[in-house]
């Protein structure tokens, strides 16, 4: 299936958005409130599966 660029900008939107969300949710559930005031982020990251399946979704795309 062929993508228009209207459609892999969409596309990309989509998966940011997702990601960002999903973000947010995975740490408010994973830390205390507590822990999100002192929290290095940069020592944070998603599960590896997630980014996985979010990757191979923006690569579903084709010229």
């Amino acid at each position: 299936m062929a993508f228009d660029d209207d459609e892999r900008d969409e596309l990309a939107f989509s998966v940011a958005r997702d990601i960002e969300c999903q973000w947010d949710l995975y740490l408010i559930n994973t830390y205390s409130d507590k822990e999100l005031r002192t929290l290095d982020l940069s020592q944070v990251s998603l599960p590896q599966e997630w980014l996985l399946k979010w990757f191979e979704e923006l690569n579903s795309v084709t010229k």
